[in-house]
């Protein structure tokens, strides 16, 4: 048997397998993206509050 009776990429299963093999690569992104944010502020005060009063 050459081919597979049922193809395993057809119009039902792409998106979910598009699904989970873009997951772990969008995971990654955003630990990225947090772990840039947390060494670019270590040297610099953290401020609690959003809104933030200049006196």
């Amino acid at each position: 048997m050459k081919y597979p009776l049922v193809p395993l990429i057809n119009d039902l299963t792409f998106p979910f397998l598009f699904f989970w093999f873009c997951l772990p690569f969008g995971i990654l992104l955003i630990l990225l993206i947090f772990w840039f944010q947390h060494l670019l502020n270590e040297g610099k005060p953290y401020c609690t509050t959003i809104f933030t009063v200049f006196i």
